[in-house]
């Protein structure tokens, strides 16, 4: 049998598991083995929940998605823990606490019925779920920003998308789904094989992308398209909570005809005194009474004129999270005070995840 190593995997907070992992094994694999159930998802290097960074340690990652693991952040040592193979013992932090690790498999899948669903927008179209039952049973229960997979009708695939709104006990789950030209999930809501009464399975909660709880520091949203919903799903969880933290929504789309919930964005800051929400249109027509430009450079505009350093929580496609984060830093806001989602291509990894690629990689000790 093959040596094994000594895996130390570091929460935020601050505690510790470990275990053993075979070289022939990814560390995600390893965990489960021994009922240690570590933040993960697709299992196959292309979403980015297992991402952590090794501080020390020999280890090979094999067939990482460029948009889930871009090269900078693996030559920096962030590794994709479904794809990262030991050479030698490794210690690994992740990005969130002790209490999101399980160390049994969690019953999180259940059947929810459609309660509506329609557009709300050229490209977007909300979706209202209600899980059944009595009671305890009925409830859903996830922090703001993670998502859940929901079953396309008629196959076995899932589509994950992050509810909009926020856990309550009558299993409500509100998601806005972007339509893509020939997406399975798309070509169903626009087909009418989703319709009121029928059921979906869900699959969830998923993700470690939310609110981290760091004083209180301003707090700046930057989303794109549909990458409002984890976003707004956050802004929703501070108003339940009465957070006092000064905040921002960026809200981005390319037309007037892609704007959507624009008026429930507006009742929201009405309702928070500390909420400054704009909606922002890339190529506005004359008409257009919102902000004119595409998010980041609104955002850039008010860095300019009003010099900050924000928690910053990005959400949409990686060419907008990406231009997000460029200006954060232009601006000196620190790395370690951005949170980002990209929204990468449906399947495990997209086209841009080579599966035979393997790339050897080598931490010293940082201390």
């Amino acid at each position: 049998m093959a040596a094994t190593h000594s895996i130390k995997v570091i929460t935020e907070d601050g505690e510790a598991v470990y275990f053993d992992c075979r070289p022939d094994e990814d560390v995600i694999s390893a965990a489960i083995r021994q009922d240690i159930y570590l933040m993960s998802s697709c299992r196959a290097g292309g979403c980015a929940t297992c991402k952590a960074f090794c501080p020390e340690g020999d280890y090979r990652l094999v067939g990482c998605s460029v948009q889930a693991l871009p090269p900078e952040e693996e030559e920096d040592g962030q590794v994709l823990l479904c794809r990262c193979y030991p050479d030698s013992d490794l210690e690994l932090e992740v990005p969130y606490t002790y209490s999101r690790i399980a160390f049994e498999p969690e019953a999180n899948e259940f059947p929810a019925e459609v309660v509506s669903v329609g557009k709300v927008s050229s490209n977007a179209v909300r979706l209202h779920l209600r899980r059944p039952g009595m009671g305890n049973e009925r409830k859903v229960r996830f922090d703001a920003g993670q998502f859940m997979e929901l079953q396309v009708p008629g196959s076995a695939v899932t589509r994950a998308y992050s509810p909009a709104n926020i856990s309550n006990d009558a299993g409500d789950l509100e998601f806005l789904i972007r339509l893509l030209p020939d997406g399975l999930m798309s070509n169903a809501l626009r087909g009418g094989a989703i319709q009121p009464g029928q059921t979906l399975q869900v699959k969830g909660p998923q993700g470690i992308f939310g609110l981290k709880e760091n004083g209180f520091r301003p707090r700046y949203f930057i989303a794109g398209g549909t990458g409002l919903a984890p976003v707004l799903s956050m802004v929703r969880h501070m108003r339940e909570w009465g957070a006092p933290q000064q905040t921002r929504l960026y809200f981005g789309v390319n037309t007037e005809e892609e704007v959507f919930l624009r008026a429930e964005l507006e009742a929201l800051a009405a309702a928070m005194p500390n909420l400054t929400v704009k909606v922002c249109v890339w190529r506005p027509t004359d008409g257009w009474d919102g902000e004119r430009g595409n998010a980041i450079e609104v955002l850039r505009r008010d860095l300019e004129a009003q010099p900050a350093q924000p928690d910053v929580y990005l959400c949409g496609p990686p060419g907008m999270v990406d231009a997000a984060y460029a200006v954060c830093a232009e601006f000196g806001i620190p790395a370690d005070q951005i949170y980002l989602e990209k929204f990468l291509p449906s399947g495990p990894c997209g086209e841009a995840c080579d599966p035979g690629q393997v790339h050897g990689h080598h931490q010293h000790a940082t201390a």
